[in-house]
C-alpha cells in the first residue's frame, strides 16, 4: 500500500506534511476497519470507547463530565453516548446527591459483559491489522507520543 497511491497524489511539499497525511490517513482507515467490526455488535467505536472507561473506573462511577475528558473523540456528545447506552442496559446513570446538574455513570453487569464477549475479538482484530513485531510497535508508540508531547 503506498500513500501516494491511495489517495492520488503525485508528492508532498515536505515530509512533514506526507507524515501528517499519511497520519490521518492510517487513522481512517483503522477507524473504518474497526467501525466495521464493532458493528457486528451493535455498538459504535465512541460506545465501545466509552464502556471501557466505565470498565477502568469500575467498580467507582465516574462524572459525566469527566467521561467526556477521558474519550478518544472527545468531541463526541458524551450525553448522547451514555443515553444510548443506559437503552441498551448496558450503564447505569444517577444523579450527584450533593448537585443535581452533575450525573454519575458507572457499567452494569451486561455492559461489562458485552465487553467480555469483545475482548477476544478485538484482541484478534488488533492481531490482524496491527501486523508489526512487538518491537516495531513499541518503537510506532514511543515515536507517537513523542509527537504528540511536541505540539503542546
Amino acid at each position: 500500500m503506498s500513500l501516494k497511491n491511495d489517495i492520488h497524489t503525485k508528492q508532498f511539499k515536505s515530509e512533514q506534511e506526507k507524515t501528517f497525511v499519511n497520519l490521518i490517513h492510517t487513522a481512517a482507515y483503522f477507524e473504518s476497519k474497526f467501525n466495521q467490526f464493532i458493528k457486528e455488535f451493535g455498538l459504535s467505536p465512541q460506545q465501545y470507547n466509552v464502556l471501557r472507561i466505565l470498565r477502568g473506573q469500575f467498580p467507582a462511577p465516574i462524572l459525566s463530565g469527566d467521561l467526556q475528558k477521558l474519550m478518544l473523540h472527545r468531541m463526541s456528545n458524551a450525553t448522547r453516548l451514555v443515553d444510548k447506552l443506559v437503552e441498551k442496559g448496558f450503564v447505569d446513570r444517577v444523579k450527584k446527591e450533593d448537585d443535581k446538574r452533575k450525573y454519575l455513570v458507572s457499567i452494569t453487569k451486561p455492559g461489562l459483559d458485552i465487553l467480555h464477549q469483545l475482548d477476544e475479538g478485538v484482541a484478534d482484530f488488533d492481531d490482524k491489522i496491527m501486523n508489526l513485531s512487538e518491537v516495531q510497535l513499541m518503537d510506532l508508540n514511543l515515536l507517537l507520543n513523542k509527537l504528540r508531547s511536541s505540539c503542546k
